[in-house]
């Protein structure tokens, strides 16, 4: 599944390409487009805006309508120059926007909506947690909901992957952050003391904004001496998809567990993250002279 960092690159590659310019033509294959008459609502109107939110993009129009997608786990935007050939089939694309200069085609995301003025303030994204790569993210927010009674004694590693709780982290993020802060997974979320919460959000927002700005994972989490010649999707960091492998810091054997009501994997070094007692977050780990190694 996409995570907030490359929704947001999605969203800069969709402003450069659509804001300003007027959509000429409108083709998909979702049977509410049919429906609802979605060509009604967006041939001839100028793309005003392109926003993210966390794992969620919307494209503004001058009617005030939005058109509201989500990826989930497959879906993409691509933008190409008119007559260019896709690089995906066209079986594939579930909406087709066109302009006189680019044409914009979301491929296989399951989640797509156009959203009138007045859904917006209704639409369910409208109650979504702070964005961590917004300029006016709030971190108060965060910790109060994370405070909340429903969410307290949820587990830490579900729990910041709530978008409801904080927007922009998926399972990549959420095992990477928590390690770096030296947090156990299965911590109750409303447990964090001023300064774990303090780690927590200081590496999700540097982690986050690293991933975003060189628009990958390959190198936003290890140090360069750490990465093999040949980076596979399961070398992208400390811990993730490292299961039996040693930890990196101390040489503990990484561990996983399954977490929430999707049973998402969650790989944490249970030394470095211990579940009762002091976790120390990496920065700090990192300055003690020889650590001494935990083996299995």
């Amino acid at each position: 599944m996409p995570e907030g960092p490359s929704i947001k690159n999605m969203g800069d590659r969709l402003r450069a390409a659509l804001e300003g310019q007027t959509i000429s033509g409108v083709r998909s294959r979702y049977k509410k487009a049919r429906l609802e008459n979605w060509p009604e609502y967006i041939e001839g109107q100028t793309v005003t805006a392109v926003r993210t939110h966390g794992k969620n993009l919307f494209i503004d129009l001058s009617n005030g309508y939005s058109i509201y997608s989500h990826m989930l786990m497959w879906g993409s935007w691509h933008i190409y120059e008119p007559g260019q050939a896709w690089t995906k089939k066209d079986r594939l694309a579930r909406l087709v926007l066109e302009t006189p200069v680019s044409v914009a085609v979301l491929f296989n995301a399951p989640v797509c909506e156009l959203l009138s003025p007045g859904q917006l303030p209704q639409h369910k994204t409208a109650q979504m947690g702070p964005d961590l790569l917004s300029p006016t993210f709030e971190a108060n927010e965060v910790r109060y909901r994370l405070d909340l009674p429903e969410n307290r004694e949820r587990e830490l590693g579900e729990a910041i992957m709530d978008q409801f709780i904080v927007a922009g982290i998926g399972n990549i993020l959420k095992s990477e952050i928590l390690f770096q802060a030296g947090l156990h997974p299965q911590r109750p979320a409303g447990s964090l003391n001023p300064a774990e919460f303090d780690d927590l959000l200081r590496y999700s927002l540097e982690l986050i904004q690293r991933s975003y700005e060189q628009d990958s994972f390959l190198h936003a989490f290890l140090p360069p001496e750490l990465l093999p010649e040949e980076v596979h999707g399961n070398t992208l960091g400390y811990v993730y998809r490292r299961r039996t492998k040693p930890c990196y810091v101390c040489g503990t054997p990484i561990k996983m567990v399954r977490q929430g009501l999707g049973q998402r994997m969650t790989w944490f070094c249970p030394h470095c993250q211990p579940l009762e007692g002091i976790g120390l977050p990496l920065d700090r780990r990192l300055a003690i002279p020889n650590p001494v190694e935990h083996p299995a």
